[in-house]
């Protein structure tokens, strides 16, 4: 579960940043085509996918 969260390998980042991208598009074409609830969505990629931006550089 660790290396789930937080990938020792480079090749671990690419998979997760991957699989993060392909499950946020998954949702986004899934939730109602309600303006908030896609916005919603796709504000919560971005957190998660600058979390990982943050973590690298730190």
């Amino acid at each position: 579960m660790g290396d789930l969260w937080s990938p020792q390998t480079d090749a671990g980042v690419v998979a997760q940043a991957i699989v993060t991208l392909v499950v946020f598009g998954l949702l986004v074409w899934l939730v109602p085509r309600e303006k908030a609830l896609v916005q919603l969505v796709v504000g919560l990629g971005i957190v998660v996918l600058a979390w990982y931006g943050f973590r690298t550089i730190h």
